[in-house]
């Protein structure tokens, strides 16, 4: 059987799509025993320099937003819930020794508690098979974190860093939930990133000017995650997005962000040896399909581009 051209190309798409939306997790490892914040700076100023020709092609855009109180403060409050907060408890969750592909299932939870509360605070109801789905997605996720725990896996992290990734979580549906709400303020997407990554940018040295002293940045292994983290993680993740969404796969790309967990449990395990005792590799299934449940529909009738989750 011969495949066609447009039949290879969204296979390579796909395949890029789901590499790269999962490849942020796999920075933060490479991260190491470096200052995630630090390098987290270094990553959206790279992006600003990188992206500051949209100054120019979006100008009226830029203008735009800036000029208008509300799109501007829909920038911020993106910008702050949905990456700041997000990253900065991945990341540390992730030095801290959680593990990377853990760090992802919870991640990955965000829809299911997104459509709980949207039908709490946006009067979005749920069927039956969604109440299900979330149910059976928290049991999976308790399942990961307990069956690490008796398998040894986690007995030297205290509880309370398995809240980390929770709060990053909860921190990205708060800012789908506020996308959802104001649907009605439109930001496209290129000018959009480079004014997050401006607000992240400045969010970032801040924090780095109150750690004294600051590590040496010049080494390679530093300078080899923060251009991981901002040509693969992030421009190139967003730029298969735009390609996919332009090609009419809305809702074949809200699906493969649902590969991300495992994708980045296969990363992980090839390239930093992070292995899944059998609790956690039957939990990610079990919460995964809960995750499934939830967000699946027929024909996805009102699915849009705010529904999928930052990365």
């Amino acid at each position: 059987m011969t495949l066609s051209k447009a039949s290879l190309i969204n296979m390579i798409l796909s395949a890029g799509f789901v590499l790269t939306w999962s490849s942020g997790f796999i920075g933060a490892l490479l991260v190491g025993d470096n200052n995630p914040f630090q390098i987290l700076f270094l990553r959206f100023l790279v992006i600003v320099v990188i992206m500051s020709p949209v100054v120019i092609i979006f100008r009226k855009n830029i203008l735009s937003v800036l000029g208008d109180f509300n799109k501007l403060k829909f920038v911020a409050i993106t910008a702050l819930f949905g990456q700041f907060i997000y990253l900065v408890c991945v990341f540390y969750a992730i030095k801290l020794g959680l593990q990377a592909g853990i760090v992802a299932l919870i991640a990955a939870l965000q829809p299911v508690v997104t459509a709980l509360l949207s039908g709490v605070l946006l009067k979005e109801n749920l069927i039956f098979r969604q109440w299900v789905g979330l149910g059976i997605g928290l049991f999976g996720t308790c399942f990961v974190i307990i069956g690490g725990t008796i398998a040894g896996n986690a007995s030297s992290l205290p509880f309370w860093i398995y809240l980390l990734p929770f709060i990053s979580m909860l921190s990205l549906t708060v800012s789908t939930i506020y996308q959802k709400k104001n649907v009605k303020i439109e930001v496209k997407l290129t000018p959009l990133m480079f004014m997050q990554s401006i607000i992240n940018m400045i969010a970032f040295l801040v924090i780095c000017t109150f750690q004294v002293p600051l590590e040496d940045w010049s080494g390679f292994d530093n300078w080899f995650a923060v251009l991981w983290l901002a040509l693969f993680s992030t421009l190139g993740a967003y730029g298969l997005l735009a390609i996919m969404l332009r090609r009419g796969e809305l809702n074949k790309t809200a699906s493969l962000i649902y590969l991300e967990p495992p994708a980045t449990m296969i990363f992980a395990y090839l390239w930093f040896g992070q292995q899944l005792n059998i609790y956690e590799i039957i939990g990610s299934v079990i919460a995964l399909s809960g995750v499934v449940m939830v967000i699946y529909r027929r024909s996805h009738p009102s699915l849009r581009k705010n529904d999928l989750p930052e990365n």
